[in-house]
């Protein structure tokens, strides 16, 4: 995944240039005709995709990445973050509704499953490189219509022509199919390997169960917001695929998540934007999300009066959060929370002090020397808690209120809170609560994760 992309950048520039170039080819030519020789070159092809999707994932506009987190203040750009609420109305020049970034790993997914089959791998190997393009490429459809609804639909390499908005339920439905091919060609988790016969590690990298999640994730989405609620007994069906058979475990406690899960590769994650504290492999801190929300104790040369420039989310809202103070989350993902309260706002801002993602890596040597270079934490799109109870949410809808419970409880049972009761009031709204806790505390890109008919203006119906 750290592989130099100029081959395939080249090879791109090829495909998508001028007929005539490729009339004429140079023996010592890097062309889309003379490139997919063998496994290596296959293996060249999809590690370029996966630079691609981690440069846009990994760097996602603020704008958009952060709709639905319940943050009391994120830097004037949104009004209410939670609401959905932006604080000046977008407009055509305003670069942060482009999809642009989005659309290159769709034009980069593309040309692997254009192409992979001049290879002539063998099957299985066929099938790995083919499910994990059609993953990438369905992922990227999955955000960009929770973001932007309608938008154009790009199906081959070729396809480079102006082209008007498909429905998001299209698009829904052409990324359902690209799911349900990286389901049957994908192995587990487990059973990946490079070319090389190396075992793969990154929870970049799709497999079988990354697919069953994505899929149970659209599922519940259509079914919502496309009056369709037949969808939900299939997004549990992806769900229980994923929990039941997928190999992921939970981790034990709120500090395991913290320590193991959040630094990336775990067994709880299923889907993740992978980092490593290797020369030119991390990105710029503030373009994390720890970056955005965290400062003292965890960044170096930090006070509890320095300000969170980007994200906060208020000591008052994270108590109201977690009510409970057997619930081990509210010392574990959050630093003194309740001594801290005691202390003046002029100095805490009245935030809460967000300590969850502890990969700190720092600048050595000149002026620099101590401060915050980075986090090597992965971005976690999707990990096992999320899917618990994406299971949860939609059991309760279908009727199945033990089930949904047990979900819950789970997750509960994990950090030490109280398990559900009926004093609480409407389940679902205790699901939605639980969900909002692993939202601001690491599940990745909120980009909306329950009740999406709240966060989807104009698209409740169909």
């Amino acid at each position: 995944m750290k592989r130099n992309i100029l081959l395939l950048v080249l090879l791109a520039a090829i495909v998508f240039g001028c007929e005539d170039f490729l009339t004429e080819e140079p023996e010592i030519a890097v062309t889309n005709n003379n490139f997919w020789k063998n496994e290596k070159d296959v293996e060249s092809a999809v590690y370029g995709l996966h630079s691609v999707f981690r440069t846009v994932f990994g760097d996602v506009v603020v704008l958009y990445r952060d709709r639905g987190l319940p943050c009391d203040y994120l830097n004037a750009v949104w009004k209410y973050p939670s609401e959905n609420q932006p604080s000046y109305m977008w407009n055509a020049s305003n670069p942060a509704i482009s999809w642009a970034n989005e659309y290159k790993v769709i034009a980069q997914a593309n040309l692997v499953i254009d192409n992979i089959d001049r290879a002539n791998l063998p099957k299985e190997r066929h099938n790995y490189y083919l499910g994990q393009a059609y993953c990438i490429r369905a992922y990227t459809y999955f955000y960009i219509l929770r973001a932007w609804g309608d938008a154009p639909l790009v199906q081959e390499s070729v396809d480079v022509g102006e082209k008007a908005r498909t429905s998001w339920q299209e698009l829904a439905d052409f990324a359902i199919k690209d799911l349900k091919s990286a389901a049957e060609m994908l192995p587990k988790a487990r059973d990946l390997y490079d070319a090389n016969k190396v075992k793969v590690t990154s929870k970049q990298v799709p497999s079988r169960g990354t697919a069953h999640a994505i899929l149970a994730h659209l599922y519940a989405w259509k079914a919502a917001l496309n009056n369709e609620p037949e969808l939900n007994t299939l997004s549990i069906a992806e769900a229980d695929s994923v929990i039941k058979h997928g190999g992921y475990v939970l981790a034990k406690n709120p500090k395991e998540v913290c320590d193991v899960v959040m630094l990336g590769n775990s067994d709880e994650g299923i889907f993740e934007v992978d980092y490593q504290n290797t020369p030119g492999d991390l990105k710029t801190s503030g373009s994390f999300i720890a970056g955005a929300c965290q400062k003292w104790p965890i960044q170096p040369l930090t006070t509890p009066a320095t300000r969170r420039s980007i994200m906060r989310i208020n000591n008052t809202t994270v108590m109201e959060m977690y009510k409970d103070k057997s619930d081990e989350r509210r010392d574990e993902y959050f630093y003194k929370l309740d001594s801290m309260a005691g202390v003046a706002t002029s100095v805490t801002q009245g935030a809460a002090y967000i300590s969850k993602w502890r990969g700190v890596v720092l600048n050595v040597g000149g002026s620099s020397d101590g401060t915050l270079k980075s986090y090597e934490d992965n971005e976690i799109l999707i990990r096992l808690a999320d899917i618990i109870l994406l299971r949860a949410e939609v059991k309760a809808k279908t009727g199945d209120t033990l089930g949904a419970i047990a979900d819950l409880n789970t997750i509960r049972d994990r950090a030490g809170a109280p398990l559900y009761s009926s004093a609480e009031g409407d389940l679902q709204e205790a699901i939605a609560k639980e969900r909002d806790k692993g939202v601001i505390s690491g599940n990745g890109y909120s980009l909306l994760r329950h009740h999406p008919e709240r966060y989807f203006p104009g698209k409740t119906k169909g």
